[in-house]
């Protein structure tokens, strides 16, 4: 049993059965203010300990012993180590759930019956709560459905605050219900004093890990004190949940809640119609939020951060723009857990203030991935020399004037293209002196290669090369190391180092062979499987640079090289790695290098093995179907590619995982259903910008489908990560045509989803191959049902064997 399950189940033993001798005297009127402490020790690396105020009311009592009653939420802190939210401090207003639920419960009074039957009634106006909530800010469908879920939590804690009343009030007297064993300890004038153990009609590992001890009102049976503590383990140190109720003199004052504060932030980070049009942060109605709410709390930290947020949600010129310059405000202290923010911020402290970007780079050096990404992404742009051709300044003001860009914002853009390559040489070179070891590790490489590029010194060019020569594992995977070796052998090739060039460029092929190898290391480190990829990616183009040293001197050792760079271009779509993009742009290589390898193979004579190099290729580029034909054809003539395509290269896809899903008008869907056609599978979300941007194109597609353009072929589009219900209304809102499931939660991992929107293209016989981000699915769906359709001309005995090794 998890440990969940069994808290959950001790709960609801403890929450049993409730008493009548107790309600009985109750009247209208009756008011305490309960403090309400749960511990949690144990489960957490830290404990964790919440703290709720309670206020109940009897609000009637009825003929037949049924008392009303409510229960109102007037205060909540959470603490877990240094983290401290409370709802009386605004200062400590954290932008996530922990504290969204119990704020927006606050003053709403929870109501309930307390029956005669011994038991406490469910609150009745949940449903009234979740609605009005909902109105008041905005909630999108999730959150409603959460937070109804959290309010019926709330209601089983509140049982606490009616605990079992014995039949006799005298010391010693004990009875049982189904779980629980309870005795009067004593009585006293101040109260009476129970103890109750949880051992009966319970597995024997269950027993006696759960104990209560309370004390009631002599006059009405209220509780007064009471402390529970359930246990996952007999031993003194095992995990355990204590929770404390202490009733507070009734002239306790409780600090009032700024509710309307919290509820703007709510709108700020969770609102959907409030601020938003067609899920996209709408300018107007986003300006006349700001308009009301700039001028109350404009200089609250708390709002400012919130209002980063949910502009940097923007889409918009416009939108940027107004992120853009309260980022520039805001200091880097308030966005210091926000990598994010940090990221952005970081591209105007380069050139404008250089202590600040070393600031903010150590502060985003906490995030080590959101630090690769900029320094190898975005800063070393900085660094490149410009092109000497002169650039068309007339168009790009064009352009930005098109995009809705203010002219303050232009000429800052242009002030910071011409500052920004000097800034970030001087920016390179404190961080290069700075002793944190990973973040030298993180930037040696780059500044070597920027040493190499601003000298024409031989000797010190040498001496560059040499230090490369010591590259660390670390420099190699978080440093790019690779990408600046084989960029400074570039530059010593241009000064006529070719000795030193040739040996730095064997030296790189040596470490990067070694890292592929490393098995050891990506195993102990899966969250770099992106730069294990990157780094296969530079070893392809690695061995066609030693292909082209080689070629002229030895033609067989050249095809050799570039075989291995043919062998280490991405074997699926999966060993594309979105960060080799910016290492193609700064060494002017490929992503493939098979259709540079057939190509030699044919000219050497031979075309089948030119044939299987291509075939491979389709796999991670199946928009070049067309040119493998076109060679197929030129080469095997009287061979049917059709054959060739049905026969040899489908039968070496991957068996696509069988589902069945529940559609959003609550139709089933499964993937026998389209077995014999062709099946566009595509994962999404409304949550998720691109693919809402790219529905509209796949309706079109569907609308064809449907009218018969294109027959044979279907499309099923699967909605994840979020409720059937906002699924179905954003399909409807937007009068989409396609075939719309939604995911089980399992389908996503079945087809190894690893972002969104993904298209996967499912053959008529259940074969299926992903496609890349951004390619043309509807041209490569006709592409391949036409092909598949056609009639052969004479069978192909060329084979493949394109399965990838474990």
């Amino acid at each position: 049993m998890t440990k969940s399950l069994f808290l959950l189940l001790l709960l609801a033993l403890f929450y049993h059965t409730m008493p009548v001798a107790a309600q009985t005297k109750f009247k209208k009127g009756d008011s305490w203010l309960y403090l309400v402490q749960f511990t949690d020790s144990g489960f957490q690396q830290e404990p964790v300990q919440r703290e709720k105020l309670y206020r109940i009311a009897i609000t009637g009592t009825q003929a037949n012993g049924t008392v009303q009653a409510s229960a109102t939420l007037e205060g909540y802190t959470i603490t877990a180590g240094n983290t401290h939210y409370s709802s009386s401090q605004p200062a400590t207003y954290p932008l996530s759930p922990d504290l969204m639920f119990p704020m927006l419960a606050l003053y709403q009074p929870l109501s309930f019956f307390l029956h005669p039957n011994d038991s406490v009634g469910q609150p009745v106006n949940i449903p009234a709560l979740v609605t009005a909530a909902a109105n008041k800010v905005g909630l999108e469908p999730q959150w409603e459905n959460a937070y109804s879920a959290w309010l019926k939590s709330a209601a089983t804690e509140i049982n606490h605050l009616f605990a079992h009343f014995p039949a006799q009030v005298v010391p010693g007297y004990q009875w049982n219900t189904t779980y629980w064993s309870y005795r009067v300890d004593s009585v006293r004038k101040s109260g009476i004093i129970i103890s109750g153990i949880a051992n009966r009609e319970m597995p024997d590992t269950m027993k006696g890990r759960t104990t209560v001890s309370y004390t009631l009102s002599r006059d009405n049976g209220s509780v007064l004190t009471l402390t529970a503590v359930a246990r996952l383990g007999h031993s003194a140190n095992a995990p355990k949940v204590v929770t404390q109720v202490k009733r507070l003199p009734a002239a306790t004052i409780v600090p009032p809640v700024d509710t309307a504060f919290y509820n703007m932030l709510i709108r700020i980070a969770y609102s959907n119609e409030l601020l938003t049009k067609n899920n996209e942060l709408d300018s107007a109605k986003l300006m006349n939020f700001l308009a009301i709410n700039q001028p109350k709390y404009g200089l609250d930290a708390t709002f400012k951060v919130a209002t980063l947020n949910l502009l940097n949600r923007g889409r918009s010129e416009f939108i940027y723009e107004l992120y853009h310059n309260l980022l520039k405000e805001t200091t880097s202290d308030l966005i210091a857990n926000n990598p994010n923010h940090l990221f952005n911020k970081l591209g105007d402290a380069v050139w404008r203030n250089t202590d600040t970007a070393v600031v903010l780079v150590k502060l985003l050096s906490a995030n080590q991935p959101i630090l690769n990404s900029w320094l190898d992404q975005s800063f070393s742009q900085g660094l490149r020399k410009r092109r000497e051709e002169k650039e068309d300044t007339a168009a790009i003001l064009k352009y930005f004037r098109e995009s809705g860009m203010s002219e303050k914002r232009i000429a800052e853009l242009f002030e910071e293209a011409e500052k920004v390559p000097a800034a970030s040489r001087v920016l390179l070179s404190r961080l290069a002196r700075e002793k944190d070891s990973v973040l030298q590790a993180s930037v040696r490489p780059m500044y070597l290669w920027d040493q190499a590029m601003h000298t024409t010194d031989t000797a010190t060019l040498k001496n560059i090369a040499s230090q490369f020569g010591q590259v660390s594992a670390t420099e190699l995977t978080l440093g790019k190391a690779a990408r600046y070796q084989l960029m400074v052998t570039g530059i010593l090739k241009d000064a006529q180092l070719n000795a030193v060039a040739g040996q730095l460029l064997d030296k790189t092929l040596v470490d990067l062979v070694r890292n592929q190898q490393d098995t050891a290391f990506w195993r102990a480190h899966p969250e770099l499987k992106e730069k294990k990829d990157a780094n296969k990616n530079i070893l392809a183009h690695a061995y066609y640079l030693k292909y082209q040293q080689t070629v002229k001197q030895d033609k067989d050792a050249a095809m050799n090289y570039l075989g291995l760079a043919a062998a280490n271009s991405p074997g699926s779509n999966r060993e594309k790695a979105h960060e080799s993009f910016y290492d193609r742009v700064f060494l002017d290589s490929k992503e493939d290098y098979r259709a540079e390898f057939a190509a030699q193979l044919n000219a050497l004579g031979k075309p089948q093995e030119a044939m299987k190099v291509l075939s491979r290729q389709l796999t991670t580029e199946p928009g070049m179907l067309d040119s493998a034909r076109s060679f197929f054809d030129n080469h095997f003539p009287g061979k049917s590619f059709a054959g060739y395509f049905r026969d040899v290269l489908l039968k070496d896809w991957k068996d696509a995982p069988d589902f069945a899903l529940t559609g959003i008008n609550n139709e089933r869907f499964r993937l026998a259903d389209y077995r014999g056609k062709w099946l566009l599978l595509d994962f999404w979300g409304t949550w998720c910008p691109p693919c809402r941007e790219d529905l509209p194109h796949l309706n079109k597609l569907a609308i064809e489908i449907n009218e018969g353009k294109h027959p044979g072929n279907a499309i099923l589009t699967i909605s994840c990560h979020e409720t059937l219900e906002t699924a179905r209304d954003f399909v409807k809102a937007n009068a989409y045509v396609f075939a719309a499931a939604h995911s089980d939660s399992q389908v996503e991992k079945l087809y190894q989803v690893a972002g969104y929107p993904t298209k996967v293209l499912v053959s008529p016989e259940g074969k299926m191959l992903e496609l890349q981000f951004g390619a043309d699915y509807a041209a490569i769906l006709k592409a391949y049902s036409d092909i598949y359709s056609q009639k052969d001309k004479e069978a192909s005995d060329i084979k493949v064997h394109n399965k990838q090794k474990d």
